[in-house]
């Protein structure tokens, strides 16, 4: 997802969020998208679908469909998710299906030491820090006396003019 929108999305009052989230609630529960993926699919068909807990496609076979949500299993992990929809991409049939290759470490490319970087937390407080170290998954910061290690995904540089 675009790292602006995520920020005018933080920005936005609550108000504004609340009445986004009904209008895509609506769009997502919308029986003629529903009905456009369903009719690709039946039991035991290979899909790709949105794997929240990694923030990425996974390949899966469909187990049981239901009027509003779909149980698919991970062809890697084994493990059975139910899942709106919305989440899955069909199979087209063309082909074998292909995973998307993980995307590069994308940390060393972007961060540099000495960095300026902000991230928001957990409890959605805003902190500002200096890059101490690059890992493989993580970016370690040092702000506010703590050091702390973000994935970069969740970081935006700072630029000071």
């Amino acid at each position: 997802m675009d790292p602006r929108l995520l920020d005018t999305l933080r920005n936005a009052p609550s108000l504004e969020l609340y009445q986004l989230n009904l209008m895509v609630n609506q769009l997502l529960a919308d029986p003629k998208r529903i009905l456009e993926i369903r009719r690709q699919l039946h039991l035991g068909v290979k899909v790709m679908f949105f794997l929240h807990s990694t923030n990425a496609l996974a390949a899966g076979t469909v187990l049981q469909l239901r009027p509003k949500e779909v149980c698919v299993q991970d062809d890697v992990s084994r493990v059975m998710w139910w899942l709106p929809y919305a989440a899955i991409v069909p199979h087209s049939g063309r082909g074998p299906i292909e995973v998307p290759s993980p995307s590069p470490p994308i940390a060393s490319a972007i961060f540099q030491i000495g960095d300026t970087v902000g991230f928001t937390d957990k409890y959605l407080r805003e902190h500002v820090g200096i890059v101490a170290r690059i890992n493989d998954k993580t970016i370690s910061i040092d702000c506010d006396g703590e050091r702390w290690r973000v994935p970069a995904r969740l970081l935006r540089k700072i630029v000071d003019i």
